[in-house]
């Protein structure tokens, strides 16, 4: 698949370009994008499209709902402590590798025209709504819907410049980022997911990023909240929409250790409770669990049918990208380099 579209790879004067002067200070995903959370991560939401865009009946209509969508483009400064990886990430600069990430990083940026022409010119990291619509533009069949969620206006009008840019070229890609962007108020798209989970079906994928809240007591309502999301889905068998929840616990490796082994004191909605909840009706999912400076998992529900298809499709893609890294020198911020990819 020519992922990059016949796209140029070079870059344009920044006066050019409007939403590289776009500021959103409050939005603290400005430090974190392109960190080891998300280039896993970013590489499960991938691989995840890719394989039920080759399934039926999502090869004819799959339907991405990601919350927490951010602004789609991250700038990451020149001392910052996340460009050894990138670096790595994007090593070389001027072919595709067949890394899955490396390869839609390129293509995409290559589309927005900021893609580096070496590593030391890296300046931009493309966040999930950026990848996400772009594999979906890639579909050889079919139609798709891309509906993001993003709280702050001041992002989302970065989103919707960056969305105007990329200029996708097809009618295959249905892009939506509610409300209407006259509409400056807060948009709450957890809140949103909540309310109409129930109303949707099996083409519809939700991705949920909700940040830490799993063990701390001022989080109890937020994680009520992704307990009534779970709890949608209990009893739903071949309708039931897919999901993929992640989870981090930043550098509190006992307490992740304790959830992810069921040995931790319970808390109401949090890690086990939810996964004891998912267990009782027959629910299985496919934990991604990895610790890159920080500790992460994620869970990705889908019908049983597809469980070790995707299972062993995503631990391919995170094994090949780890690899990559690894021989890029990147092992000193991979000190625990393995990712876990089992049916649980």
């Amino acid at each position: 698949m020519n992922h990059q579209d016949s796209v140029s790879c070079q870059s344009t004067p920044n006066h050019r370009i409007s939403w590289r002067q776009l500021q959103d200070p409050e939005n603290r995903e400005n430090r974190n994008a392109g960190n080891g959370g998300d280039l896993v991560k970013h590489t499960v939401y991938l691989t995840t499209l890719d394989y039920f865009l080759g399934q039926s009946p999502w090869s004819n209509g799959l339907r991405v709902r990601e919350c927490h969508a951010g602004r789609g483009m991250y700038a990451i400064p020149r001392d910052d402590a996340r460009r050894a990886l990138l670096e790595g990430l994007y090593d070389p600069a001027d072919a595709d590798m067949d890394v899955f990430l490396h390869d839609m990083q390129r293509a995409s940026q290559c589309a927005l025209r900021v893609w580096p022409s070496n590593l030391a010119a890296l300046e931009w990291y493309s966040g999930s709504a950026v990848l996400n619509a772009w594999r979906l533009k890639a579909a050889t069949a079919g139609s798709h819907l891309l509906e993001v969620y993003e709280l702050a206006p001041d992002t989302r009008e970065i989103l919707r410049a960056v969305f105007k840019d990329l200029r996708l070229r097809s009618l295959k890609v249905d892009v939506r980022i509610p409300p209407d962007p006259e509409d400056h108020r807060d948009f709450d798209g957890e809140l949103h997911i909540e309310n109409n989970i129930s109303t949707w079906g099996s083409q519809d994928l939700v991705l949920l990023d909700p940040f830490a809240m799993w063990r701390q007591d001022q989080d109890q309502l937020r994680r009520d909240r992704y307990g009534r999301i779970i709890d949608s889905l209990l009893g739903r068998e071949e309708d039931s929409p897919l999901l993929s929840l992640f989870w981090t616990w930043g550098q509190a490796f006992p307490a992740a250790d304790g959830d992810l082994k069921d040995t931790n004191t319970r808390v109401r909605h949090g890690y086990q409770d939810l996964r004891d909840r998912l267990h009782r009706v027959g629910r299985r999912f496919i934990r991604v669990a990895w610790r890159w400076g920080l500790q992460f998992a994620m869970w990705i529900l889908v019908p049983d049918s597809h469980l070790i298809g995707l299972s062993v499709a995503l631990q391919q893609r995170c094994s090949e990208m780890r690899d990559h890294l690894l021989r890029r020198g990147c092992r000193g911020r991979l000190t625990c380099p393995d990712v876990e990819v089992i049916v649980d």
